[in-house]
């Protein structure tokens, strides 16, 4: 197996030193961000392919932070937000008490040090010709269906991905983190990353993290990454 070329910190999100900083070649990866640097030449790769195949990639979200997870985590905790619940309804985040405010983030909202986003392997991806008409972009699964704005690129993708070595890590919904057709996963390292992930030292950030429903995630952590980390949908079956 590929190693992950990633420390403990770095799989959590608290160390960027795997990263590259993509300041320049604006037209080829469409927005500045941050990816492990060993995954930049097959994205590229990928982007280009889209473009010469008339269904143009762009990254909405790439590298995050642990400091950036924990504030989307915090705002959806404590903040009046509207949440996306598993069988498409939605519902205000403070009309639910701890516990089913923290299992209904998760449906979409990794706890911070636990997204695949902090490996610099994992992208979020939209039609940028969509995105230049002027549409909002949302992340849902209604865009991503046949009549969607995304309908056509959700197809590509799911002939092309293996081609550039990608796969989709929630191609289903698993009752892990639900369904998300536009999150995309450089597989040699991402794998290696799972395998390494260091839920220890992941216990003993979050005991000493300001996060909203410590005293709910805590007890039940090693659960919340059995079902939200590890239950990701197998590569070798999305072709």
């Amino acid at each position: 197996m590929t190693k992950s070329l990633m420390t403990p910190e770095q799989l959590l999100g608290l160390n960027q030193d795997h990263l590259l900083c993509i300041n320049d070649n604006i037209e080829l990866i469409g927005q500045k961000f941050q990816c492990h640097h060993e995954v930049l030449v097959p994205l590229a790769r990928l982007i280009r392919q889209s473009e010469q195949d008339g269904i143009p990639l762009r990254i909405i979200s790439s590298y995050r932070s642990f400091e950036q997870q924990l504030a989307i985590w915090n705002k959806k905790f404590y903040q009046e937000v509207e949440l996306n619940l598993r069988d498409g309804s939605k519902v205000n985040s403070q009309d639910l008490d701890e516990a089913a405010r923290v299992k209904a983030i998760l449906h979409y909202s990794a706890l911070p040090g636990t997204s695949r986003h902090h490996w610099g392997t994992d992208f979020d991806v939209f039609d940028a010709s969509h995105i230049d008409q002027g549409l909002t972009v949302e992340l849902t699964e209604q865009e991503f269906e046949e009549q969607g704005p995304c309908g056509n690129l959700n197809f590509w993708l799911q002939d092309i991905l293996t081609d550039y070595q990608f796969f989709k890590p929630y191609f289903k919904d698993q009752g892990g983190i639900a369904c998300e057709p536009w999150h995309i996963s450089y597989q040699p390292i991402a794998t290696a990353a799972l395998a390494d992930y260091p839920v220890a030292l992941l216990k003993h950030t979050l005991e000493s993290t300001d996060i909203g429903g410590k005293n709910i995630i805590i007890p039940m952590l090693n659960d919340i990454v059995e079902q939200y980390v590890m239950n990701i949908c197998n590569p070798d079956q999305q072709g």
